[in-house]
């Protein structure tokens, strides 16, 4: 063959354009799967649970069953400190949990999810606020003065007063 032959040029065969057009679906269809599987779901979407309803006994006070499950629970994490199996740390942030179930079975609202800015916007919860930021510090605080005394007593006086 003499160099100055024009040469045609070499065909591929077929299943290299078919192979192609698959690997274009494939990489397609995972894109459309991956973005459908992880697309943030909006509020409706979501099955909360809701708060067990709180019990109302007879009498004046609506949420006596209330205070005394709180209160149950303070006295156990109480316990739990003095028995040295939690750490003043610990010890503030179940306190927490526990004034904000009370709140948000008191104002049958989710007080779980709330900064402390939405807690202080909370018609009548000026105490439950304060107490709040006050537990912030030991909570969060890499070294902290505070001996757990004030946290017990500040929650058993939100609960049992508001």
């Amino acid at each position: 063959m003499p160099i100055d032959d024009i040469v045609d040029p070499v065909a591929f065969s077929a299943w290299w354009a078919w192979t192609g057009v698959a690997l274009l679906v494939a990489v397609t269809v995972w894109l459309v799967v991956l973005f459908v599987v992880t697309r943030r779901r909006s509020d409706e979407d979501q099955v909360r649970e809701p708060l067990p309803p709180a019990t109302y006994a007879a009498g004046s006070d609506p949420f006596v069953d209330v205070r005394v499950l709180c209160l149950t629970k303070i006295d156990e994490v109480e316990r739990a400190f003095y028995a040295e199996e939690i750490d003043v740390r610990e010890l503030h942030l179940r306190l927490s949990t526990i004034v904000r179930e009370f709140a948000g079975r008191r104002r049958g609202i989710d007080t779980s999810v709330m900064t402390l800015t939405d807690l202080e916007h909370l018609t009548g919860a000026g105490r439950l606020a304060n107490l709040i930021a006050r537990y912030y510090q030991p909570a969060f605080a890499r070294t902290t003065q505070e001996t757990g005394v004030e946290g017990l007593d500040g929650a058993r006086t939100v609960v049992s007063s508001w």
